[in-house]
């Protein structure tokens, strides 16, 4: 009995190690750690400025079948394009044991879009407000902000996509934005185009503070020739023309409506090809950084593409995105680096079947950073997430036969919990050089928290860690989790913050605040990380590489074969393989700190 109280002792006067009587389940969602209401993210008392949903009987609201639109639902409106039926009902929620949730379920579709929208909402000039929702899905949707301005204009911006298919558990989307002078109403519009349920709880609007705004909209010359789409009464606009392939009729022209000119294509009897408008190419250079911006209708999802002219004739294709049916015109934004070799490009909307579409507002602007265009290297970091006792056992000894130096992500509530590592354990790796970061104080989804809450997640973080002498700079967010307001509470304590974005950093699109990533699976095979660490090399780009559990190929226990089930997790054989390709790239390995600090020069 003296023996152990003397190791919760030393336990408990360690200032790494936070003792828990229950274990943390990484895998087992957002409500792992909500200990109550208070905890769980909403607006502040009388501040929500969108409507309660009423506790009313449940059951169908509305519903969009033959009409365009359906009546409200409790403040909200379902409306449609194309061929689909949906409904939407008033059921029970999951957030708290008293709220209620809007149910949006689509029963058929066939084309076109099924759409939830929000109360319209006046807002006050030169204010910052954020808007949070929770939600679940079992189909893909998008988020959409609906401006209202002050000239009496509307415009309706696709947001970030937040979420792919997040399951059965609540999952939260999120805006912040500015109104400046021009903004004088806002709602918020959920679309899905698929068969499929969505439910929206615990909606709320407020003005706030504490909530990082996203960059503003690139400005400069539009390089995109006759945006106006003007020319002769008949045929294509001057500077535009139709291009299309394969096997399909297609059918194009141009519209006008109150709000200009527009472009449309009809294709039906598709097999096989592609329809699009396309301008005539604008001259660009290597590495050149283009921000493109359209507004678009469609029956049908649609390839938003940038195609490069080569010097040697040859041409380049980046796919930068494919955005869903549409039935309201819909303001998107994409950028693109340009290759290797480019001497002239044209990004534009392609439809690859049947159903309409029409395109708009084309901008292409050059948003290329002063200064030298590419760093003067590659760079690979090689990360870790949430601390796993496996890392320490077999991933770090293959580390250490390359000399390899990983950033580590973890929480200092796991230390010294099953599982995970020790607190002397990360100390023995910081002393060989690797870097110890932060992934919040408890592994728990920040977006999901209250403002309080979520200070307290950073600052205990960033508290401890200093305290115990492994001061960072440095944060991954749980779950990748992160929307306006949780990076607003990161920029107080941490300079960099690595994302979930897909990619490659490079000098032209770096966000110190969502740094791309390169997440390894156990589906991810040698050809793809390779050809990442070519790529990486031909941009003199900055790889970063996301990790979790490493088990033990050789093992046959029943612990080895649960973690191996969770896609996440390698074998160490494979890991081997991994780092011996990093190996034979040539490319330095840095932990992400020292690589962000040396990438950016003296």
């Amino acid at each position: 009995m003296a023996r152990e109280r003397g190791r919760l002792r030393r336990i408990l006067l360690n200032p790494l190690v936070v003792v828990s009587l229950v274990v943390a389940v990484i895998a087992s969602g957002w409500m792992l750690y909500t200990a109550g209401p208070d905890d769980i993210a909403q607006a502040r008392p009388g501040s929500n400025l969108l409507p309660r949903l009423e506790a009313t009987a449940e059951g169908p609201l509305a519903s969009s079948g033959s009409a365009a639109s359906a009546a409200p639902a409790g403040g909200w409106n379902i409306s449609r394009s194309g061929d689909a039926r949906a409904s939407v009902e008033l059921v029970g929620g999951q957030v708290r044991d008293d709220s209620r949730a809007l149910k949006l379920e689509v029963t058929e579709h066939a084309s076109g879009d099924v759409t939830l929208t929000s109360p319209r909402v006046d807002v006050e000039p030169d204010e910052t407000y954020l808007f949070k929702a929770f939600t679940t899905s079992n189909a893909d949707f998008t988020l959409l902000a609906r401006l209202h301005h002050a000239d009496g204009s509307v415009t309706l911006e696709q947001l970030p996509n937040q979420l792919e298919r997040p399951g059965t558990s609540p999952f939260t989307v999120s805006d912040a934005f500015d109104s400046g002078d021009t903004v004088t109403a806002v709602q918020y519009v959920f679309r899905l185009a698929s068969t499929g349920t969505l439910t929206v709880e615990g909606a709320y609007l407020e003005a706030a503070e504490d909530v990082r705004l996203p960059p503003a909209a690139a400005t400069g010359p539009n390089l995109v020739p006759n945006p106006e789409l003007t020319g002769p009464p008949t045929g294509a606009p001057d500077a535009w023309s139709v291009y299309t392939s394969g096997a399909s009729t297609v059918e194009s022209g141009r519209g006008q409506d109150e709000n200009g000119n527009f472009l449309w294509t009809r294709v039906a009897d598709y097999q096989d090809g592609e329809a699009k408008w396309e301008y005539q190419p604008v001259p660009v250079t290597p590495d050149q950084y283009l921000e493109f911006a359209a507004t678009y209708r469609s029956e049908r999802k649609v390839d938003v593409v940038a195609e490069f002219e080569l010097a040697d004739g040859g041409r380049a294709f980046r796919h930068l995105a494919t955005v869903p049916p549409a039935g309201d015109w819909t303001r998107i934004n994409k950028a693109v680096q340009v290759p290797e070799n480019a001497r002239t490009a044209v990004v534009t909307l392609v439809s690859h079947g049947n159903g309409t579409t029409g395109v708009r507002n084309y901008e292409l602007i050059d948003v290329t950073k002063e200064g030298p265009l590419r760093w003067e290297q590659p760079m690979v970091s090689i990360t870790f997430d949430d601390g796993w006792q496996s890392v320490y056992d077999h991933g770090l000894p293959l580390l250490e036969e390359h000399g390899f130096r990983s950033t580590q992500y973890v929480n200092p509530s796991s230390l010294e919990t099953p599982e995970f590592m020790t607190a002397e354990e990360v100390r023995k790796m910081h002393e060989a050089g690797h870097e110890i970061a932060a992934h919040s104080f408890e592994h728990v989804d920040l977006t999901a928290i209250g403002a309080s809450r979520l200070e307290e997640q950073m600052r205990r973080a960033d508290d401890m860690l200093e305290d115990a002498g492994l001061g960072t700079d440095d944060l991954a967010p749980p779950y990748g989790r992160s929307d306006p307001q949780v990076d607003w509470y990161a920029s107080k304590y941490f300079d960099i913050v690595r994302g979930t974005k897909h990619g490659i950093n490079t000098r032209q699109n770096l966000e110190p605040h969502d740094l791309k990533v390169f997440y390894v699976t156990n589906e991810t095979t040698p050809d793809e990380l390779a050809a990442a660490l070519d790529e990486t090399s031909r941009t003199n780009g900055w790889l970063i590489l996301v990790y979790h559990q490493i088990a033990d190929a050789e093992s046959t226990d029943a612990r080895t074969e649960e973690i191996l089930a969770d896609r996440n997790t390698i074998t160490d054989d494979a890991l081997a393989a991994q780092l011996r390709l990093i190996d034979e790239s040539g490319i330095e390995v840095q932990p992400v700190a020292p690589a962000f600090e040396q990438l950016q020069g003296p």
